[in-house]
């Protein structure tokens, strides 16, 4: 029955509370758990919509994306059936609990996410070194002829030719 109640991350929800127990007790939804804002457990999945961490999640069948029932609850209204998928745009969205995480799908998870991590780290690096370098006195590159931005590069130079004959 717990596993059933809303969690409370939504104000109001329009499916019945019994289509939903039903739905619940079939397996075709994931339990109403509250959701943490983080990892608890390493198998823990992230409902990518409310950012929150759960046990058990479910998986949509079109682009196999991961959302907690709770936002399920929300994107797709219990009387309407073709609501597209708010993640690869499908015509219609439908759900299935999603299996547990085994250990060797957790450390892929944290490869990928140490990739991610390690790519910013870069990015911002580079973006730091290029910011470096455009103030230390020594010119930006110009956009070549007929590139984004050359008739502006183009009507300065001429503005300060005008300027410094003056």
């Amino acid at each position: 029955e717990r596993r059933c109640k809303p969690s409370g991350l939504y104000p109001s929800c329009k499916w019945e509370e019994r289509a939903i127990r039903r739905q619940i007790a079939d397996g075709k939804l994931a339990a109403r758990l509250g959701g943490s804002d983080i990892r608890t457990l390493p198998t823990d999945q992230e409902c990518p919509i409310c950012f929150l961490h759960y046990t058990e999640i479910n998986t949509t069948s079109c682009c196999h994306a991961t959302v907690c029932t709770e936002c399920y609850l929300q994107i797709r209204p219990q009387k309407e059936k073709h609501v597209p998928c708010p993640f690869c745009n499908f015509a219609k969205v439908a759900v299935t609990v999603a299996k547990r995480m085994e250990v060797k799908d957790v450390e892929e998870r944290e490869k990928e996410e140490q990739v991610v991590i390690e790519a910013k780290i870069r990015a911002r690096a580079n973006t730091f070194e290029s910011s470096a370098s455009s103030t230390d006195g020594s010119a930006a590159p110009q956009p070549a002829p007929g590139e984004f931005g050359s008739s502006l590069v183009e009507q300065n130079r001429t503005r300060s030719e005008s300027m410094s004959s003056v």
